[in-house]
């Protein structure tokens, strides 16, 4: 196996064990969505990077710190858009396992495209970046149907009713869901 690859798929693992610790936590804390998601993020762009290197350096091409995508060295690149589209040059993902792949880091991509929403409250240029809310509703009042269907979560011993989020909170489960793709990517020899 390859060190330098390996180190990313390490350390990827390590940001997504952080960021399942705090995601089993949301239900009681849901300002920890914005932290788990820039974990889960952070991890997709390890083992990215690690795949790129293992890729690359398997044909024989050039050394990890030469690698450029975009114009830019690897290490100065963030958008896990950017790569996962060189990935996929390097590397065939049959077609069943790349579709949902595809449009959970297009999603992720598309709402973090300069990688910076959820570490910080303004971009570079000074514009805010919004702070995406989870909000439960722990008042144990019946939700007003006239509002819509609820979206409720539950744990063996509580239920809420997700008022602010729950299309935050999906998106979070699918993009746990589909790393698993990445993370088998990264085992294979």
């Amino acid at each position: 196996m390859n060190k330098t690859a390996q180190k990313y798929f390490d350390m990827a693992f390590e940001y997504h064990v952080a960021a399942l610790t705090l995601h089993v936590n949301i239900f009681d804390a849901p300002y920890l969505y914005n932290p788990t998601a820039f974990l889960l993020r952070h991890s997709i762009e390890l083992l990215l990077k690690g795949l790129i290197i293992r890729e690359t350096q398997k044909a024989g091409r050039i050394a990890a710190n030469r690698i450029t995508i975009g114009g830019r060295k690897l290490n100065q690149t963030h958008s896990v858009g950017l790569l996962w589209n060189h990935f996929k040059t390097l590397y065939h993902i049959p077609e069943g396992r790349v579709v949902s792949l595809n449009k959970a880091i297009e999603k992720l991509n598309k709402k973090d495209i300069g990688a910076d929403r959820y570490r910080y409250p303004y971009k570079k240029q000074g514009q805010p970046i919004p702070i995406e809310p989870v909000v439960f509703d722990t008042s144990k009042k019946a939700p007003d149907l006239e509002d819509g269907i609820p979206y409720i979560i539950e744990t063996p011993t509580d239920s809420k009713v997700i008022t602010k989020g729950p299309v935050l909170l999906t998106e979070m489960k699918t993009l746990i869901e589909e790393m698993e793709i990445l993370f088998s990517l990264s085992e294979e020899a």
